[in-house]
């Protein structure tokens, strides 16, 4: 992957993670997460479209993201194009795994 790494792969702590299900108000870093440096989140500020879809998404805390954020997100990734759209499609294949298994994921802020 070329925006997103494992948990074998994480150097350091600036990492959003996107978990799996709902988050259990504990455990972090889990083996089947998506991770992405916070630097590649701030670069194409993604946190923008992360708060257009959901007003209360807060990048040092813990968001819930469902099918229908989901798609709101894809679309607007599909107006900005570039990189940001490149990001989302890499992420778009465990997302819909991890949808169809649990129904939400959730975003893990640093």
């Amino acid at each position: 992957m070329k925006y997103f790494c494992c948990e074998s792969e994480r150097r350091g702590t600036c990492y959003h993670e996107f978990q799996k299900g709902k988050w259990d108000d504990k455990t972090f870093w889990k083996n089947d997460s998506l991770l992405l440096h916070d630097d590649i989140l701030r670069k194409h500020k993604l946190y923008e479209i992360f708060l257009k879809v959901d007003s209360n998404y807060n990048d040092y805390g813990e968001t819930e993201i469902d099918s229908e954020k989901w798609k709101e997100i894809r679309s607007l990734s599909n107006v900005i194009g570039g990189e940001v759209k490149d990001i989302i499609d890499e992420a778009n294949a465990w997302v819909d795994e991890t949808l169809k298994a649990e129904g939400v994921f959730t975003i893990l802020g640093i």
